[in-house]
């Protein structure tokens, strides 16, 4: 089952966990609901984090616009399995993500597929964001991609990380990245390491007793790098290896909103 997590000190890793067939708007309503809290939905110029000027890394202008504003852009992919990895795929979603409505990721190769995006900020009594939720669907079916929650944390060595927690019954998918950035001013977030307290990807598990358990994959990483063109255009990749092997690649097409409506 892995290894029994303190509230205390695993604090910088918990979050919400989600409930037994519980979907994404149930789960939202509950939180809300046992919190007190508040749920602003897709609020103009609402980002993923409010800032990215603590996190130690020198991006574009442009780049740090779609952190701090990411509502007002859109985004479609393009999706790849790599050879013996798309049966992987396949036994992932009829067992596991189309249920859960959670991680459901296109079984074949595909072109420009559209996302639609829902954010959610649950705030305080005192206005504070406590939350951020970002919904990602399928435009074409409707079917839920990613719903995960977003925020930062410093892990145990005192690095600040950014945090993604993907709620699944009676636990999460939580995935800690490292951000970094390169002479181009991309940015980089990396999810890969050796050991319990490092980033990478972990699952949280409840038992019936209501302890929560963590299990850290450190054959499972994981990488986006969020890239400015020379025209301002941008782009994101998103590449996933069970250790040295590439499992799938996702090339994101990122369109500022308003600028789509003027052309």
């Amino acid at each position: 089952m892995g290894v029994k997590a303190s509230p205390d000190g695993d604090a910088w890793l918990l979050g919400p966990i989600g409930a037994v067939n519980e979907s994404a708007s149930q789960f939202i309503q509950r939180i809300a609901a046992q919190e007190a809290l508040t749920v602003r939905r897709n609020i103009p110029s609402s980002g993923l984090v409010e800032s990215i000027d603590d996190w130690a890394v020198s991006v574009s202008p442009r780049v740090k616009d779609f952190y701090k504003k990411t509502s007002d852009f859109r985004l479609s992919v393009t999706m790849a399995w790599r050879p013996g990895f798309g049966t992987l795929g396949y036994l992932v979603a009829k067992l596991f993500s189309r249920r859960l409505q959670q991680l459901n990721l296109p079984q074949t190769s595909s072109s420009d597929i559209a996302f639609d995006s829902e954010f959610l900020q649950l705030t305080d009594g005192n206005g504070r964001n406590q939350y951020t939720i970002w919904h990602r669907s399928i435009r074409d079916t409707g079917e839920v991609v990613f719903f995960g929650i977003y925020s930062t944390c410093r892990i145990p060595s005192g690095e600040l990380c950014v945090k993604v927690i993907f709620p699944l019954p009676c636990g999460s998918a939580t995935v800690i990245f490292r951000p970094q950035s390169d002479q181009h001013g991309n940015l980089l977030l990396v999810s890969s390491g050796k050991r319990y307290d490092d980033p990478g990807f972990y699952f949280i598990v409840q038992d019936g007793q209501g302890s929560l358990w963590k299990h850290y994959l450190s054959s499972f990483r994981e990488r986006i790098v969020v890239s400015e063109g020379c025209d301002g255009s941008l782009t994101a990749e998103h590449t996933s290896h069970l250790w040295s092997f590439l499992v799938y690649r996702m090339k994101y097409k990122i369109e500022e909103i308003a600028r789509c409506s003027e052309q």
